[in-house]
């Protein structure tokens, strides 16, 4: 699949993320989502948008005149309009964190929520694309989920097993999820959904294994609005979501040293990213999901 240039949304299909909050059925918010994203490519000046040439055929009344082969034209006196092919059946395996630090933020629209909306829009999104989605969920434990398949429903197995899940547990890279990435012998798209809080240089081993195993792969950092403006103030009582751990602080003394410390981490995620040829982007839980499906369709149209 390749694009002829950047994509270019207008922002009217947006939704509001404390729309979807007050909705429940996961599916049916992915449709909502993806078909509103992909209506706002069509009335885009984008063009080209998953296809390769394939052919010719005379032009017919009502052709788009963009896909008009001029040149052809200019040789033959007659008209005929270029016939493109899909690229189908590219293997793309979501990385969804379930540790129970991505249970964290203001309200039902919190890390997890929105890490699960967000599998379940590209689930839908890769389907309908003709790719082959699978569902990989890792904390202290990891599952393959949902192996990766083409098929039209595929998505809908997906969507299941995102509803069922709960948050819970830490974060670290076990013997199942490295047997999980090893077995992964076709290169593909890895996606990985986390907040990457994790004890020591956890939080980068899942890439290295993932980049030993040549899968492209596109890193969404997700973070809420509470960890990255810190907006509180006077005596809070911190705890630590995976460990026993608790630690007094005054807001106002410690917000300075906790965001320059936050901002190093994510810094050293993403030149982890750099390092090792990925795409790296941080997610607010406040924005809009299309802002990661465009990040992910220009990663896919490099595979």
């Amino acid at each position: 699949m390749t694009f002829n240039r950047s994509i270019a949304v207008p922002p009217t299909f947006t939704i509001n993320p404390s729309v979807l909050a007050s909705l429940d059925d996961l599916s049916l918010l992915a449709r909502i989502i993806v078909e509103g994203f992909l209506e706002g490519l069509h009335r885009s000046p984008f063009l080209g948008y998953s296809t390769e040439f394939s052919a010719y055929r005379a032009y017919a009344p009502g052709d788009d005149l963009s896909l008009v082969d001029w040149k052809a034209w200019a040789r033959t006196d007659k008209y005929y309009v270029k016939q493109f092919e899909d690229d189908t059946n590219l293997t793309c395996h979501i990385f969804l964190d379930t540790s129970a630090s991505m249970d964290f933020g203001n309200g039902l629209f919190n890390k997890f929520y929105y890490g699960r909306l967000l599998a379940a829009v590209l689930a839908y999104l890769m389907t309908q694309q003709r790719d082959a989605p699978g569902l990989v969920l890792f904390s202290d434990t990891a599952s393959a989920a949902v192996p990766p398949r083409a098929a039209r429903f595929h998505a809908d197995e997906i969507f299941l097993t995102l509803a069922r899940l709960q948050a819970g547990g830490g974060t670290q890279i076990d013997t199942g999820l490295l047997s999980i990435v090893q077995s992964i012998s076709r290169r593909g798209l890895a996606v990985v959904i986390s907040d990457f809080f994790a004890p020591g240089d956890t939080a980068c081993e899942l890439l290295r294994h993932l980049h030993a195993q040549r899968q492209e792969v596109i890193a969404f950092q997700t973070l809420s609005p509470e960890e990255l403006d810190f907006p509180f103030g006077g005596a809070l009582l911190l705890e630590d979501s995976e460990m026993p751990i608790e630690k007094p602080v005054h807001a106002d003394a410690f917000r300075a040293r906790y965001l320059e410390r936050l901002q190093a981490f994510c810094r050293g995620i993403k030149e982890q990213c750099t390092v090792l040829e990925m795409d790296y982007h941080l997610l607010r839980t406040d924005q809009p999901l299309e802002l990661a499906l465009i990040r992910y369709l220009e990663k896919r149209s490099t595979c």
